[in-house]
């Protein structure tokens, strides 16, 4: 049957409880900036198979480390420290061993960047392994998708890493990695352009996916005995199909995609590429994956308005309702759930609520507390955070989020337009440490998911080609109109804020759409397009073949680094043009979008005479990792803000 409930449910659970929002009464004074830089004290709680434990990333007393303790009796019985790692997470990969996530910047084959490393802790030796430091050919221990599964009976981790093949050179290949000691043996060797394989929880191969980047060849192939039979196949140099996996069970496979209407379409085959079933239907394409010890299908996230769930089975469908209904007008993300589904971790946000996780025991109908990940921030400091629609200049309805400062009353106050990066991304309600700072210091934040945004449908994407600094820039500005005939803002008193894509639109509002902002920050911003593109050329020695490119040229509206007319658009060639100050912040240690972006655009405000700083965030990368130069950003922001659009 075609889903289509998932929707009505997922309505009807944001409209429970929901009504007009109430603002807090303001803290005598606000928490320091440290409680919004801290990183969470909690992360990434995932629990054992039968539920009986959890792991987690803990940050007490700024010190991280994974601990495990008995879900019932608190009891810890593993504590590992993890020094001055990025963890990314932790998960399960036997009911002896968790495997922690991390990240490091270095020199790899395809140049120098961040990937991923894993670390193997046995919990009855407390002795931990790195993956695939030790394999039976040379191997890179860079992992890029990994699964829990079983070899001849026991527990294993499949991995996919970078290593030789017999053939001579290098490729993707899939490996199972012994848990006590990390080691990998290659359980198969990878092909040229192989994005991953289809793993049975036995180890087996269903299917694998080969994309070539280069001339957009994407094909689906089914393993039949020693060799391999077309599924499906297409040629798309951006947006391939997106292989969610397995199905319902394992004898299909499930791919995700949009209908004419703009809802996410997940549609199932089976291994003879014929459908299997009838597609399942959701406001969105899906963003996470609820699957049983078989890896069938189970249940998907989406978003709406927030984050939300549909499950197949009416059972748990039921008692996610439950769930909702016990947090109405909070943004409920399940984070981790034990085999039987009978326990499930909760993140809850918003409304009053800074972030914390809950545990929720079927078996006893229990919702218990288990820690709030920001405890430094008080729950009367919390801002009024309310989802906003308004109009563009050609009518195209934005949607975003307008955080209000506790205490005041919304009439004439200052305004600092925060928009995303990416810039196909989006901001989601819950919990901004980011907009709850700056709110907290007695600023409006509007965050516009502005066109090219996710989560609206691919009309909506597909509305913001070719109008960086076009129209998705006047997506911003229209907003701090809107604002200001609401009364809500004081239109002479508005800055622009931003980090990567939002840092160049910081840029571009104080030169292309100058006399509607005060000052700019721009955070890891791009200033210059034609050497961005310069520099994506570099990356993997792929020159103009690189993908990277493609994606900018869509949403630039130009056609790569030759490309004069990208000038126009560019900020630090228009640094004449630079109506007010202008603060730039940006890690040295970023690779995603070069330091040198923000040292260009100081040198050509400096020769034209127009006020610029620029600030360096030592060891940070491009995603503000760290707590330290998260708060050395936010002191400086604020610092600014307060010389150049002071909130009182």
């Amino acid at each position: 049957m075609i889903v289509r409930h998932f929707i009505a449910a997922a309505c009807a659970a944001l409209l429970v409880g929901a009504g007009a929002p109430v603002a807090a009464q303001a803290p005598a004074s606000p928490p320091p900036l440290t409680a919004y830089a801290a990183l969470p004290v909690m992360e990434s709680p995932a629990l054992s198979a039968d539920g009986g434990r959890l792991a987690y990333i803990d940050r007490t007393d700024g010190q991280a480390s994974v601990v495990v303790r008995d879900r019932l009796t608190g009891e810890v019985t593993a504590n590992v420290a993890i020094g001055d790692r990025l963890v990314r997470g932790v998960f399960w990969a036997s009911p002896n061993h968790v495997v922690l996530r991390t990240t490091v910047l270095d020199q790899t084959p395809f140049g120098y960047g961040e990937y991923q490393l894993m670390d193997v802790v046995n919990l009855d030796t407390g002795r931990a392994a790195r993956v695939l430091n030790e394999a039976e050919r040379r191997t890179f221990p860079m992992i890029w998708g990994s699964s829990r599964g079983t070899y001849n009976g026991q527990p294993v981790l499949y991995v996919n890493g970078v290593g030789e093949v017999a053939r001579g050179g290098y490729a993707m290949n899939l490996y199972r990695i012994d848990l006590d000691s990390g080691r990998g043996r290659i359980q198969e060797e990878g092909v040229e352009n192989l994005q991953g394989y289809l793993l049975r929880p036995d180890g087996t191969i269903a299917g694998r996916e080969i994309y070539n980047s280069v001339d957009g060849r994407w094909r689906l192939e089914a393993r039949t005995g020693s060799g391999w039979r077309e599924l499906q196949s297409t040629r798309a140099l951006l947006d391939p199909p997106s292989v969610l996996g397995f199905g319902r069970d394992l004898t299909t496979l499930a791919i995700a995609g949009e209908d004419a209407d703009g809802l996410g379409v997940v549609s199932q085959i089976d291994l003879q590429g014929q459908p299997a079933a009838e597609p399942i239907v959701l406001p969105s394409r899906p963003n996470q994956i609820i699957r049983n010890t078989q890896f069938g299908i189970v249940g998907l996230g989406f978003y709406g308005e927030a984050q939300e769930y549909g499950f197949l089975e009416p059972a748990l469908q039921a008692r996610w309702g439950q769930i909702r209904q016990a947090f109405a007008g909070k943004q409920v993300t399940l984070t981790s759930y034990s085999d039987d589904f009978n326990q499930m971790v909760l993140f809850v946000e918003g409304a009053g609520e800074t972030g914390a996780f809950y545990i929720f025991d079927a078996t006893t109908g229990r919702m218990s507390l288990l820690r709030r990940a920001r405890p430094d921030v008080p729950a009367a400091s919390l801002a009024d955070r309310r989802a906003v629609t308004y109009p563009a200049a050609d009518g195209l309805a934005i949607h975003g989020y307008l955080t209000l400062p506790s205490g005041r009353e919304a009439r004439g106050l200052p305004l600092i337009v925060l928009p995303h990066g990416g810039p196909q991304a989006r901001d989601e309600a819950g919990f901004d440490w980011w907009a709850e700072a700056l709110a907290s210091r007695g600023y409006a934040v509007l965050q516009p998911n502005f066109r090219g945004s996710e989560g609206y449908g691919n009309t909506f994407i597909e509305a913001g080609y070719g109008e960086w600094g076009r129209k998705m820039q006047t997506d911003l500005s229209d907003g701090v109109r809107w604002l200001a005939g609401q009364g809500v803002i004081d239109p002479a008193r508005v800055c622009i804020v931003g980090a990567s894509y939002g840092g160049y639109a910081a840029m571009a509002g104080m030169t292309l759409d100058a006399g509607v902002y005060r000052c700019g920050v721009a955070v890891a911003g791009v200033s210059d397009l034609r050497q961005m593109l310069r520099f994506e050329e570099s990356e993997g020695a792929r020159g103009r073949r690189n993908p990277a490119i493609r994606y900018w040229n869509r949403f630039m509206g130009g056609t790569g680094s030759g490309d004069a007319s990208l000038d126009a658009r560019s900020p630090a060639q228009l640094a004449d043009r630079l109506s007010g100050p202008l603060l730039l912040i940006h890690g040295r240690n970023d690779t995603v979008v070069p330091f040198e972006q923000s040292t260009l655009m100081q040198t050509a405000a400096r020769a034209a005479g127009k006020p610029v700083r620029l600030v360096a965030l030592e060891g940070e990368n491009h995603n503000l990792s760290y707590s330290a130069t998260r708060l050395q950003m936010l002191q400086e922001l604020v610092a600014f803000l307060e010389t150049n659009n002071p909130a009182n």
